[in-house]
């Protein structure tokens, strides 16, 4: 009898045992955590889940503001062995004890919580609360799901196959964005600039090379009240070339909250037909995370081409968003000082006058050549949708003319129309005939009916000599053209960026 009782022992504690673990043992294929929370405006559901079904590949799933206008969900591949340790963490802590658990209590505002898992054997496991004071194993199975299944996420987000997911949707989002651009009666953010440039190798012979490059931006902070940022964030540019039956297509792809590049596209064809394809994916630091080409029909892998580097991209991509700062976001640009002798006013006024007469002679040539030498900006925005929609025009006249060895190209004459439904302004600058200084600037403004204008002259050092305004005293005086100095200033930073090859 004795001997009988000592074997029963060890049996009955394996029993106790089986009967003590009350959490599945079968495989998981499913997870989440949820927080709903109640009285904040326009805020929806927050979960994670684990997608884990019998065949499939696994993958973890982050929603934020469920059920809202603002929702997002984003979902990325996980490996059979994420799931393992994810059931064995639900194992250990035994979560099928909280298997039912459901506690209300009657409170304004605050979150409920759900966590929920199904097994392959057709189990599972639910619970909910919505108090202040939830049990022990409730918030730590919630706090541990939720670190492991976050965790989860943004090691696949950060993997090479999950940033590649998350640009394709990016890119995915973005041609969206651009083919709703100035549709169902909203206004238009973008920005072209059209680059009239070539080579005339004799008079039967004349290669003109077009460029043509749209970026397409968005608000970087939504209105909030009365405040309204005009920071504008470029999401997506395109840029097309042609020379002689030679083209080139290019699209950049920039992150839409931080405005990194993130993807290029490049596609060339000669004129025989022969095509070259590139494509790249980066990370937030530049890095390729992987590329892809083509020459002809063939594949080509990047190690065979020096040209396959990215560096390209990468410097045209910042001096891009450089352009588009500066344009957009008007970015500072130092305005360059200089001390010359001067010549005397009357002799100053009249080689500005020359010269303004012959610039206008040369614009009016460029118009009719067979090789124009021109580039236009031409920048469609608005303000908030309460706002008229807006129309900037700017125009660069320019030769191949140089004397001055810090540009190859040189800009003799700008022209600016800016226009909305209230308001209309007009403004020209003249440079100097060997340099890129200011010599001379108008502006005429006209609103509700009234038309105002401004004439400045300048010395060689920068100085207003002369300022001749057409203005009600009484709405204040002129400024010596320190405004139209700083504007000119980015203009011309932009110019020599995409038209200026550095000697």
């Amino acid at each position: 009898m004795k001997q009988r009782l000592i074997l029963l022992i060890p049996l009955m504690f394996i029993m106790m045992t089986c009967w003590a673990q009350t959490t599945p043992k079968a495989k998981l294929i499913y997870c989440s955590c949820a927080e709903t929370p109640y009285g904040v405006p326009d805020k929806g559901k927050d979960y994670y889940e684990l997608i884990a079904d019998e065949g499939k590949t696994p993958r973890v799933v982050k929603c934020t503001d469920a059920g809202t206008d603002f929702a997002v969900k984003k979902d990325y591949n996980v490996t059979e062995d994420d799931v393992k340790r994810m059931q064995q963490i639900l194992q250990d802590l035994d979560v099928g004890k909280l298997n039912g658990y459901n506690k209300n209590e009657d409170m304004t505002g605050g979150s409920s919580f759900r966590v929920y898992m199904e097994y392959a054997d057709g189990s599972n496991i639910n619970a909910t609360w919505y108090t202040h004071q939830p049990t022990d194993l409730a918030v730590k199975t919630y706090n541990t799901i939720l670190n492991t299944l976050s965790a989860l996420f943004e090691q696949a987000s950060q993997s090479k196959e999950g940033q590649i997911k998350r640009i394709r949707e990016v890119y995915a989002e973005a041609k969206e964005m651009v083919a709703a651009n100035g549709k169902e009666g909203k206004a238009p953010q973008d920005m072209t600039i059209t680059l009239n440039d070539g080579t005339e190798v004799d008079e039967d012979f004349i290669i003109n090379e077009e460029t043509e490059q749209t970026y397409y931006f968005k608000r970087k902070n939504e209105p909030t009240g009365y405040i309204i940022d005009d920071t504008s964030i470029c999401y997506f540019m395109t840029e097309s070339f042609s020379a002689h039956g030679h083209t080139r297509y290019r699209e950049l792809l920039f992150d839409p909250q931080e405005g990194y590049l993130l993807f290029a596209y490049n596609r060339s064809e000669t004129d025989a037909g022969y095509v070259i394809e590139s494509r790249y994916y980066f990370d937030k630091t530049g890095k390729i995370i992987d590329q892809k080409h083509k020459q002809g029909d063939e594949d080509v892998e990047p190690d065979q081409y020096k040209m396959f580097d990215g560096a390209e991209e990468l410097d045209d991509a910042k001096k891009y968003l450089d352009v588009f700062d500066v344009m957009l976001n008007h970015k500072d640009v130092e305005w360059a000082e200089s001390n010359v002798k001067t010549t005397t006013k009357n002799d100053r006024m009249k080689m500005i006058r020359r010269t303004y007469s012959q610039a206008k002679d040369k614009v009016a040539k460029n118009g009719k050549s067979a090789l124009p030498r021109d580039m236009q900006i031409v920048i469609h925005d608005q303000l908030a949708e309460d706002y008229p929609p807006t129309t900037n025009d700017i125009k660069f006249f320019f030769e191949t003319k140089s004397t001055d060895e810090e540009f190859n190209n040189h800009c003799y004459f700008i022209s600016k129309k800016n226009q909305n439904m209230y308001f209309y302004e007009y403004a020209e600058y003249l440079l100097a005939p060997d340099s890129h200084k200011l010599i001379f600037s108008y502006k005429q403004d006209q609103e509700e009916g009234e038309t105002y204008e401004f004439r400045y002259y300048f010395d060689e050092n920068g100085k207003c000599i002369e300022e001749k305004i057409d203005y009600p005293e009484e709405m204040g005086e002129g400024d010596m053209g320190v405004d139209d100095k700083q504007q000119f200033t980015r203009y011309m930073k932009v110019f020599n960026l995409l038209v200026n090859t550095p000697l």
